[in-house]
């Protein structure tokens, strides 16, 4: 991504050399168009030297385009990146709280569990807690007695 990010920059730089060199030979041609204005022997010099400097300018602007588009890919890419660092940050939290269970049957079924969210494979939260905490007290209705 180094790599690219200092092409997009060198194309870039490269464009407003082209586009600023494009234009000086406009200005050129306007300037020799002034001056041989009389001399019909020379008018076909100011326009060939416009028409230079327009396909010079024009070349800077496709620069510039290309080095736009190089951008906007480095963008989405350093995006997808942290995205990829996010997700495997909150996992590592996760596999770290679950090695902190002391029961081994409780400990791979949250392992299991992080596995299957790290892959995109989740289950609605109700059967989550049946999977994980199959073991857990019924609760107390209204009405039962606590013994």
């Amino acid at each position: 991504m180094n790599h690219s990010l200092k092409q997009a920059e060198w194309t870039f730089r490269l464009s407003v050399w082209f586009m600023t060199g494009g234009a000086v030979v406009i200005l050129a041609g306007a300037v020799l168009a002034l001056v041989h204005a009389g001399n019909p022997d020379l008018s076909y010099l100011p326009l060939v030297t416009s028409l230079t400097g327009a396909l010079i300018t024009v070349g800077g602007g496709a620069l510039a385009l290309h080095s736009k588009r190089t951008m906007a890919n480095l963008t989405k890419a350093a995006e997808d990146n942290e995205s990829k660092i996010d997700i495997d940050h909150k996992l590592e939290v996760a596999t770290t709280f679950n090695d902190r269970v002391g029961e081994p049957g409780a400990k791979d079924r949250l392992n299991s569990a992080a596995a299957m969210k790290a892959l995109g494979m989740e289950a609605t939260p109700e059967t989550m807690v049946k999977r994980l905490l199959p073991e857990q007290a019924k609760e107390i209705e209204p009405g039962d007695s606590p013994c």
